[in-house]
């Protein structure tokens, strides 16, 4: 399982990748962002019915 920060890392990259895609100065096809953004989605599946509250 990913921890939370590396998922929040992969977003900000795939946040990047999409801005530098849009100026045309991406080495990186629509095609690839979309398939890393998948591969993020499904790490992000273990955390998407669970509470965030931290217990104290």
């Amino acid at each position: 399982m990913m921890t939370k920060l590396r998922i929040i890392s992969r977003l900000w990259s795939h946040i990047t990748d999409l801005r530098l895609y849009i100026r045309g100065q991406s080495s990186k096809t629509l095609e690839q962002i979309e398939d890393e953004l998948d591969i993020t989605e499904y790490y992000c599946r273990p955390y998407a019915d669970v509470d965030d509250v931290d217990d104290v």
